[in-house]
């Protein structure tokens, strides 16, 4: 019985991944990835399905939303292949070939390596299997769904900005005077896009008006001190801060809404709180920026209580 079940689950894996080219079965499935739905940034190829009816997936792209950073990833135009690392595990795949390595190890894959667009693509599947995360097809939603227990992925959308590559891996814990900060996940938007304006129409964001871009993050404040620690009317010094820089210029992004007693501390979406020595909470972080006049090249985040600050570079310019 388990190996009929087997049978059954592998043979939904490979209709997912083997689409069909006739009707409406021959549109490419979609994407999650620990439940954070795909996206191919602007101007970058999108996953397609190729003449052995294989779903097909950028090495880079979809390497990238596993937690594949780009500097651990590289082309060598001579030889045709992409070298990528991840904790230790190193991956060759060679345009044209069906066979890839895994840590020295060969794997067969069922359709060749494609170059589309300056980018290398092989099934979904054999980029998922190969960074050991896990895949599955839910037939009923057309979707492919890939997890893995890295904690990071699924964790940003940094890659949709095509000018910015992610130099650090989720989650990000910084501390200053006692006060302790964890970002579990962050997600910059630009503020004209449909997803921001949702979110303004739901919190009416205070600066909205002026907005460039918005952060919304799920965060975790823990106080470690022997003081009581607080963002309200007595205390408005700011405490997380998240900050964008160019050459030129430097900024910070800002509170979206002004202090509101009755939701303080607020675990939907975090205006002002206090925490007694010993006390956390989680919530969303929400910040805009309205000061950046031109694309910035640097975005990370800062940690300042008690005159001590602490600091954390995400991601740089290419």
């Amino acid at each position: 019985m388990k190996k009929m079940t087997y049978v059954v689950a592998l043979f939904l894996l490979m209709t997912a991944l083997m689409v069909p080219a006739a009707g409406a079965a021959s549109k490419v499935p979609l994407i999650k990835i620990n439940g954070t739905l795909f996206v191919t940034p602007a101007g970058e190829p999108q996953p397609y399905i190729n003449k052995d009816y294989r779903t097909m997936g950028s090495v880079r792209l979809v390497g990238n939303a596993l937690g594949v950073l780009d500097d651990n990833i590289e082309w060598d135009d001579k030889a045709r292949t992409v070298r990528m690392e991840k904790n230790k595990t190193v991956i060759l795949i060679t345009v044209g070939q069906q066979d890839l390595s895994v840590n020295g190890k060969t794997v067969e894959m069922d359709t060749v390596a494609e170059l589309k667009n300056g980018r290398v693509f092989i099934p979904l599947r054999f980029i998922a299997e190969s960074l050991g995360a896990k895949i599955e097809f839910d037939e009923k939603s057309r979707t492919v769904l890939i997890t893995t227990d890295d904690p990071s992925v699924g964790k940003h959308n940094l890659a949709s900005y095509k000018e910015l590559k992610v130099v650090t891996n989720f989650p990000i814990v910084l501390e200053a005077s006692g006060l302790k900060l964890t970002v579990h996940d962050v997600y910059l938007y630009k503020a004209d896009s449909k997803v921001v304006k949702d979110l303004h129409k739901k919190y009416k964001f205070q600066f909205f008006d002026r907005a460039k871009y918005i952060v919304w993050s799920k965060i975790t404040l823990e106080n470690k001190s022997k003081q009581t620690i607080r963002y309200d009317g007595l205390d408005l010094n700011p405490k997380v801060e998240w900050f964008t820089a160019t050459k030129d210029t430097a900024g910070l992004f800002i509170n979206s809404s002004s202090v509101n007693y009755p939701d303080m501390s607020s675990s939907d979406v975090l205006s002002g709180w206090i925490l007694k020595p010993g006390e956390s909470i989680t919530s969303t972080n929400v910040q805009i920026d309205y000061l950046s006049e031109k694309p910035f090249d640097t975005f990370g985040v800062n940690l300042n209580y008690n005159n001590v600050s602490s600091a954390e570079t995400i991601a740089i310019g290419k």
